[in-house]
């Protein structure tokens, strides 16, 4: 009877070892996605973008403007946090370390930020349940959030500029300085040289504009300056500036004077 029941013995044996192989498995698949990173996916609209390790899409926020989160509550339910601390995070080669930091939330949990803006994952119904792998549905929701990319030239901040007024959106660089138009320009030409352009220092023309995508990349122009500052961007003809004042500090917005003003898009 042994003899009868060893075929059985084992090949009850060897289906619980290819249950045991197959757990362990799957353990070190769920170890692996798990493990915290962060790395470019190509998407067809977008071109490269900012995903985690199971290819979620990451955002930024304009309200971050001064790149602490201004997204709380039922808004982190809606686009819950990247949490984490950019010291544990997991970096693609193919991406500047430097670029990552990490913030403190309101709520004191660690939160990880790409060029000073904290990153969200979305949700849509606000569940916690982010949306499908290489999906791109937040983009552009209330012309505030935007997919996060490497290589923005221009991207829009949003808050109070002026006080007693409504938050604005506005034009900022890629690490949320403000820019400037000046009313002295005409359409195309900047009219502050010398000493005004050591005080509002241009920022630098560039060909194929990378935007946010509820702005008009066409409404983005390079134009030619009466000085040796070289090549200056414009929005719809108008030249922009930085403002020494705003000590490279993102957010700041101490030269909205009038005759200086943040410049305000067309959403």
């Amino acid at each position: 009877m042994n003899n009868y029941f060893k075929p059985f013995k084992i090949l009850m044996l060897a289906i619980l070892a290819a249950i045991l192989f197959t757990a362990c498995s799957d353990d070190d698949d769920v170890n692996i996605s798990d493990t915290l990173s962060v790395q470019l996916a190509n998407n067809a609209e977008f071109g490269n973008i900012l995903v985690n390790q199971n290819n979620q899409t990451l955002y930024f926020f304009a309200s971050d403007v001064t790149g602490e989160s201004n997204c709380n509550g039922n808004c982190a339910a809606k686009w819950p946090p990247m949490l984490g601390d950019a010291s544990d995070l997991v970096i693609a080669s193919n991406l500047n370390a430097a670029g990552f930091t990490t913030i403190t939330r309101a709520d004191g949990e660690k939160q990880i930020a790409y060029k000073g803006w904290p990153l969200y994952y979305f949700s849509p119904a606000g569940d916690g349940q982010l949306e499908a792998a290489g999906g791109v549905t937040g983009d552009g929701a209330g012309n505030a959030f935007f997919v996060a990319k490497t290589d923005y030239t221009v991207m829009l901040g949003k808050q109070v500029v002026e006080e007693g007024a409504d938050a604005v959106t506005y034009l900022v660089n890629d690490r949320g300085l403000t820019l400037y138009a000046f009313a002295n320009d005409e359409e195309g030409v900047s009219n502050c040289t010398g000493g005004c352009a050591n005080a509002w220092p241009i920022f630098a023309g560039q060909d194929n504009a990378i935007v946010p995508s509820v702005l008009n990349t066409s409404a983005f122009t390079s134009i030619d300056r009466s000085d040796d500052l070289g090549p200056q961007m414009a929005y719809n003809g108008k030249p922009l500036y930085y403002f020494v004042q705003d000590e490279d500090t993102r957010g700041n917005v101490t030269g909205n004077n009038g005759t200086f003003y943040v410049l305000t898009p067309e959403l």
